[in-house]
């Protein structure tokens, strides 16, 4: 439909880095598929949200087109060292984020950056979870970008809270000091927290372990996603 189109044109990354990573790693154990198609079902192990989020992350980094069909950067991200690897998703990063890159990341203010990852039709838990992908991306393939925003990616990331006046007088309920705070999208998701407890991953590790890595972060995602693509 038209607007299920327009999403896989225009909406950024918002999986963790470490799952496009790992995503890639996959496609390297077990090849591209000969068809130079790519679909859900590669990703086997992930739950169905995660699986549409990584299909929506290979079309906005120009990986495979609007059609699932790969394109010449994928093969080359897939072959590469990490190392290679991360020079070629910082090509990548700094020219599908043009609109971000060219502000001054090394002094930009956390509101600044959420209005600009905003601008990419994002919003929302959607753009809480953007923005952490973009700060981690740019932390992993040597962007620089200022520590305001690149120390609390560790952390919640706090929206920019937007006024309201009351209009009869009455305190608002979030105003309320008393009042217990409500959830919103500035709360730490339970990936979040789970991705925080999970060893870091280390490419120079033997395959074998590798291997374990991969299937207990793809064991993980599904146990902590899994109600979500229900």
């Amino acid at each position: 439909m038209e607007i299920e189109s327009e999403a896989k044109v225009s909406t950024p990354v918002y999986v963790p880095y470490a799952t496009l990573i790992s995503s890639l790693e996959n496609l390297r154990t077990h090849g591209i598929p000969g068809t130079g198609k790519i679909d859900k079902s590669i990703w086997d192990t992930q739950s169905g949200a995660i699986q549409g989020q990584l299909l929506i992350a290979f079309r906005f980094l120009g990986l495979i087109d609007d059609q699932n069909r790969v394109l010449p950067a994928l093969p080359l991200l897939v072959k590469a060292t990490p190392e290679e690897r991360k020079a070629l998703l910082k090509k990548i990063i700094e020219e599908k984020y043009k609109s971000v890159v060219s502000l001054d990341l090394k002094t930009i203010s956390q509101g600044q950056l959420e209005e600009a990852i905003r601008g990419l039709n994002v919003s929302g838990s959607t753009l809480v979870r953007a923005i952490r992908f973009f700060v981690k991306a740019c932390q992993e393939c040597g962007i620089p970008i200022s520590k305001r925003v690149s120390e609390r990616v560790r952390g919640p990331i706090s929206m920019t809270p937007r006024k309201h006046k009351p209009s009869n007088g009455v305190r608002r309920q979030s105003e309320d000091p008393h009042t217990p705070p409500s959830s919103t999208p500035s709360a730490r998701t339970l990936e979040d927290k789970l991705l925080e407890k999970f060893p870091p991953f280390d490419p120079s590790w033997p395959d074998a372990l590798k291997t374990k890595w991969f299937e207990g972060f793809d064991r993980l995602m599904k146990s902590s996603l899994g109600d979500a693509g229900k």
